[in-house]
């Protein structure tokens, strides 16, 4: 199970709103077109990122295919909190395998390089476990390790797809002008 905390909306800008709306549609075509999909929760999702997406054709019906949205925080929500990771590019953690029971929980937020730690400082604010994909293991990168929602959720649809091959999934997601 995936989480899109989209509670950073008031940090982000008109046209990072928007962008993480579009990072919101791209996972939702993953999901739906991935051989097993997963069930997704965008957690907090309401104002302009909500609005644009409202915007969007068949949005409403998006439920019917395991991608659902509320604006209650899963994380306040929550309260077995030792059965949710929170992934951010600045966790000591690795995450070396997907497992079945745990709810992973990808920062919502498209901020330019402006907001630093905002993710990991929320998790660990309440108690979550963080975690960051095993990139520097397979990968060195030519531009920044921080990557878009949209990315990290496919990465984690191509590893269950490639029967928990990291290094096939993150070659299969990255963008080339990200590989060094």
């Amino acid at each position: 199970q995936i989480y899109l905390d989209c509670s950073f909306e008031e940090s982000m800008t008109y046209s990072e709103i928007n962008s993480l709306a579009t990072q919101i549609r791209y996972c939702y075509a993953d999901n739906k077109k991935a051989k097993n999909p997963v069930k997704v929760t965008c957690s907090r999702l309401s104002g302009e990122t909500l609005n644009h997406l409202k915007n969007i054709m068949g949005f409403e019906q998006w439920s019917h295919r395991a991608f659902f949205h509320t604006d209650k925080d899963i994380i306040e929500t929550n309260t077995d909190k030792s059965k949710l990771v929170y992934l951010t590019g600045d966790s000591e953690n690795i995450l070396t395998k997907f497992e079945d029971d745990k709810i992973y929980i990808i920062g919502g937020i498209v901020d330019r390089s402006r907001l630093k730690r905002v993710t990991i400082d929320r998790a660990e604010k309440c108690g979550i476990t963080t975690a960051k994909l095993p990139i520097d293991d397979y990968l060195h990168l030519s531009s920044g390790k921080a990557l878009t929602s949209n990315h990290v959720f496919e990465i984690l649809l191509k590893y269950q797809e490639n029967g928990g091959d990291w290094k096939k999934a993150l070659l299969d997601v990255l963008p080339k002008k990200k590989e060094a």
